[in-house]
């Protein structure tokens, strides 16, 4: 592992810390924009109010993992939203792929090869739910 980290707090107090070879600043930036829209959201602060009542000892759980594994799952989840646009400009295409590498549930592949649509709703649904969930445990939200 290279040197120590660096922390930058937002102006909101939403944090994310760089680190060489871990989150560019660019990373940091963007993570911290998403949480802001997050905390924004009505629907979303009703997720994570429901999340902590009914999730409450999974949360304490991953809020004992390191900072840098739940910034690193954040940044993953990150990225995979970013690369949505580029995975989804081909929606057929998108299922095929995604159902060759077993991402989807063959309980939904029909449902999914009708309507493609849907599968990208539901993915991008779905790693925003991974970001806030593991934003909230980092102490971030």
């Amino acid at each position: 592992r290279g040197g120590g980290g660096e922390a930058s707090v937002g102006a909101d107090g939403a944090a994310a810390r760089t680190q060489e070879g871990f989150l560019s600043s660019q990373d940091a930036a963007d993570m911290d924009e998403l949480i802001r829209k997050a905390k924004a959201d009505p629907q979303t602060v009703e997720m994570i109010a429901k999340m902590r009542a009914e999730m409450g000892d999974e949360l304490k759980s991953l809020e004992k993992e390191p900072q840098d594994q739940i910034l690193g799952g954040m940044k993953q989840a990150l990225d995979e939203i970013k690369m949505m646009d580029y995975l989804f400009k081909d929606k057929e295409r998108a299922v095929k792929e995604m159902d060759k590498d077993g991402l989807i549930d063959k309980k939904n592949l029909k449902k999914y090869q009708k309507d493609p649509a849907l599968l990208e709703e539901d993915t991008r649904r779905g790693l925003y739910f991974q970001f806030v969930t593991l934003a909230v445990a980092g102490g971030f939200m």
